[in-house]
């Protein structure tokens, strides 16, 4: 129902993670998803000293740079022309790596957190989201609709706007024109309708795992 990806890192041990990260995959009772809400939620703890640690490298690599620089424009005139400066370029490195073992960090953390509050804890709240589910899919329709019609009305327009402008190649740079300025309108229409269209399939993926997972344990309730 829920895809988490958990990319490489060196700040930390990835085996939990990722192992979570399949397993959220089977889940076909609501005592599984209790255990593993409970497992998600001790990853989650274990992983938040580490960003603590990973602040605090992020400052000694600061302080690496900046006393670098000091160093640097202490420096004869000559003497900096041929300065390659190592150590501050691996202090640049080692900040912009660890920001992005940071960003990451925190990306998987949200993973998990939005992974609990997602997993329904019993059959009625599971019935309750698969509506929410389903009506949040049919608003997303509605919204598509309009903005299909918006992209069929900047296209027209274009249409009508390249008809209407000399023959030839007198009026080739005004069809030129008009042309980029379609492709300009359409772009925020186009990004749109792409967004929402990814949404909905992941409605329909959450639906999908919803409606086997209900009929699975309502079966199960009933033998």
């Amino acid at each position: 129902m829920i895809d988490i990806h958990i990319p490489a890192s060196l700040e930390y041990s990835t085996i939990n993670a990722s192992g979570l990260a399949t397993a959220i995959k089977y889940l076909r009772s609501f005592d599984e998803i209790a255990e593993w809400n409970n497992k998600a939620m001790a990853e989650i703890e274990a992983l938040r000293p580490i960003l603590i640690a990973i602040e605090g490298k992020q400052e000694k690599a600061i302080q690496v740079i900046a006393q670098e620089q000091q160093a640097h424009d202490a420096k004869p005139f000559l003497t900096k022309l041929f300065d390659r400066r190592k150590e501050q370029k691996r202090g640049v490195a080692e900040q912009s790596r660890l920001a992005r073992e940071k960003a990451q960090i925190e990306n998987v953390i949200d993973q998990f957190e939005t992974a609990i509050e997602f997993l329904p804890g019993t059959l009625d709240e599971a019935i309750e989201f698969l509506e929410e589910c389903k009506q949040q899919k049919l608003e997303l329709q509605s919204e598509k609709k309009v903005v299909r019609a918006e992209i069929s009305s900047i296209r027209e327009e274009a249409k009508q706007q390249i008809a209407n402008t000399n023959y030839g190649k007198y009026g080739k740079g005004d069809r030129r024109r008009i042309r980029l300025n379609k492709e300009v309108a359409l772009k925020p229409q186009e990004d749109q309708k792409t967004a929402i269209q990814r949404q909905i399939t992941k409605l329909d993926h959450i639906i999908d795992w919803l409606e086997r997972f209900i009929k699975e344990n309502t079966t199960n309730k009933d033998a």
